[in-house]
């Protein structure tokens, strides 16, 4: 985005304004301003007429102009095109332009154009490569600071976050508008603030110059945003420690007007979990995370919490009623879908609902509600996005024949298709044996290896030496499956053959630890889990260690409920500010958590790549944050590699 005045708006609606290639205005070319023809293309141009401008541009270049000219219109056709989001005409005005001799701006422009170009196609290795020679000294500042937007957008597609926030810098530091600047500001608090608080710890550069103050400034965001009373001192020793820091006052000021004004506090909550039945326990263990979440509050500012049975979900809508008039100003919960959808039924909802599951409906949901669960099918998704960012197009699934088993495999597939890959097949195995060769071997297409192999001997008459093949075009192999079928399953894929596939599975495939003989069957399994599971960076209070002393049951399999029963309490005085924003997040205990436009919170989770000691690999980066057609553009080999996020 060029250093155009933007009128001061809430610090949210920057942050919408700052997706890639908002607002950019074409560059236009140097032309005779007798020119009728090119006086007319400018006109249509600044009249937001792309089509009809780039059309008279290429005719202009086309006819009688000299050579610089007629650069001049091909780049203003292909800046036209781009504002019209016709990337064809881009790349035909770009192979006009590849064998001409261009000044240093033009050349910088051309250079801009392809990249973005990569960066549409989903390409940032390709876009950096492009970039790679800064601007020479004295270029046009304007294609200076979009040569560094373009450098930031392609770190972002490829989940590097510290260079995304680098490359802003630098646009910061060329621009003068200082409303300008205070998007690009806003923007790189955001995009540090999407790393979870671990790494904004641990990779501070030494000293911390510009950098480590954004850094700094983004944790004490993630740490203190949800009490901006207490975040106002801490701002202003942060600005003590950086005094010469470039983030304008206006910055801090809109962040905690913005903080204030979106953080929804309520005294009386009420929790409508089943406390009998076959949901009882799962009820229990997310109860005890509520009331633990509670006293980790200030003592000041702990809600009342006033719990009503819910195990009859066809009664939720009177026992809601009831607990609004009894003064519950918000509601967690119901927990079985049935109730859920109930609620939705009811239509308007007098006071905001969290509740604990999602369902899928086909009808507008109440306003005031929002879902929150530990959704198995949000994982299924998350490992098609990890095997996608790692470069695997055709995935092979295997998952048990059950319907848990069917909604990770439907889940994983359609994401896997969203993303332009495809699925190699599915095989569907029974989960209560041992033995999967069946399933493996026909999957992998290695009986039809072997029936070529009995086919031949019968011809010859005689045994032949053979070793069985598997199928060449799958690349990757996703796993639905509980420990025991986990730890069974990746010992057979190496004696099938398949040794060298990696193996992506959900957080259900382990209990957040292994025994040695876990170890050895699952070394090498990559899998996503919740933050509490893999680290105590979230605070002394939140260690695992910690709760167990008071709930033996949170180090066992209850472990993720406990977790989920922190985070809905922790969720309650957020659920406006996510809801505003697709960039604000809340960094939990169960996950990065965010919410998209349904009301739906989803967990960013961390991946693991299990072994004796499991091997942090950090955040993939969220495809939910690049725009619909990046994230369905073709799928190139220059994305096979990607680091995490953090």
């Amino acid at each position: 985005m060029q250093a155009t005045t933007l009128p001061r708006l809430p610090i949210v609606l920057l942050w919408l304004l700052l997706a890639y290639g908002c607002g950019q205005i074409p560059e236009r070319p140097s032309r005779p301003a007798s020119d009728p023809d090119a006086v007319r293309a400018a006109e249509l141009l600044a009249a937001g007429q792309y089509p009809a401008a780039a059309e008279l541009y290429r005719r202009l270049a086309a006819g009688t102009a000299t050579p610089d000219q007629r650069a001049g219109y091909l780049l203003a056709a292909a800046e036209a095109s781009r504002a019209g989001n016709d990337w064809d005409g881009v790349r035909q005005a770009l192979d006009l332009l590849t064998p001409m001799n261009l000044g240093a701006d033009q050349a910088l422009q051309r250079d801009l154009l392809r990249s973005e170009v990569q960066l549409q196609e989903r390409r940032p290795t390709d876009a950096l490569a492009t970039l790679a020679a800064p601007p020479v000294p004295g270029a046009d500042t304007a294609l200076r600071i979009r040569f560094h937007q373009d450098i930031a957008e392609a770190y972002r597609q490829m989940g590097n976050l510290l260079e995304t926030a680098n490359a802003l810098q630098a646009v910061d530091a060329l621009q003068t508008d200082r409303d300008a600047r205070l998007a690009t500001q806003t923007d790189i608090l955001r995009t540090l603030a999407l790393l979870n608080e671990l790494v904004l710890s641990n990779l501070q550069p030494s000293p911390p110059g510009i950098a480590g103050g954004w850094m700094q400034l983004a944790l004490l965001v993630k740490k203190h945003g949800g009490e901006p009373d207490q975040l106002a001192p801490l701002l202003a020793d942060w600005r003590a420690r950086f005094p010469q820091h470039p983030a304008l006052p206006d910055l801090l000021t809109n962040y905690q007007q913005y903080l204030q004004s979106q953080l929804q506090r309520v005294s009386t909550i009420a929790v409508l979990l089943p406390q009998s039945g076959v949901f009882s326990e799962v009820a229990a263990a997310i109860r005890d995370g509520i009331v633990i979440s509670r006293f980790q509050q200030p003592e000041g500012k702990r809600p009342e919490l006033r719990f009503y049975d819910a195990t009859d979900p066809a009664g939720v809508w009177p026992l809601y009623t009831r607990a609004v008039a009894e003064g519950a100003e918000l509601v967690i919960g119901p927990l079985q879908k049935d109730a859920v959808a109930q609620l939705i039924r009811a239509g308007e909802l007098p006071v905001p609902v969290l509740a604990l599951n999602q369902v899928e409906v086909d009808t507008t949901l109440p306003a005031n509600l929002f879902m929150y669960s530990l959704s198995p099918e949000d994982e299924a998704r998350q490992a098609a996005e990890r095997a996608w960012l790692d470069g695997h197009r055709r995935p092979l699934i295997l998952a048990p024949q059950d319907t848990w088993g069917e909604r990770l495999a439907n889940a994983f597939e359609q994401r896997t298709r969203t993303l332009g890959g495809s699925v190699a097949g599915i095989g569907r195995y029974d989960d209560n044996s041992h033995d999967y060769s069946d399933t493996i071997t026909s999957t992998l297409h290695i009986d039809q290896s072997e029936a070529r192999r009995r086919q031949i001997e019968g011809w010859l008459g005689r045994r032949v030496e053979f070793e069985p093949n598997r199928r060449s075009d799958v690349d990757a192999v996703f796993v639905a499956a509980r420990p025991v079928q986990a730890q069974g399953i990746r010992p057979q894929l190496q004696f099938h053959h398949a040794g060298d596939l990696p193996i992506y599975a959900t957080s259900h495939a382990w209990t957040g630890q292994l025994s040695a003989n876990q170890a050895e069957d699952m070394r090498g399994i990559m899998l996503a889990d919740i933050p509490w599971l893999l680290s105590n960076s979230t605070g002394d209070l939140d260690t695992r260690a910690s709760i167990v002393q008071s709930l033996p049951k949170s180090g066992s399999a209850y472990a993720r409920l406990y977790a989920m029963g922190m985070d809905a309490l922790r969720l309650v005085p957020h659920l406006r500010r996510l809801q505003s924003s697709r960039y604000e997040s809340l960094d939990g205990s169960t996950g990065n958590l965010y919410m998209d436009e349904a009301n739906q919170i989803h967990r960013q989770l961390i991946w693991v790549l299990l072994d004796q000691q499991p091997r942090i690999l950090g955040y993939a980066p969220r495809l939910d944050l690049q725009s619909a057609e990046q994230q369905t553009a073709p799928a190139t080999p220059e994305v096979s590699s990607q680091a995490p996020a953090s």
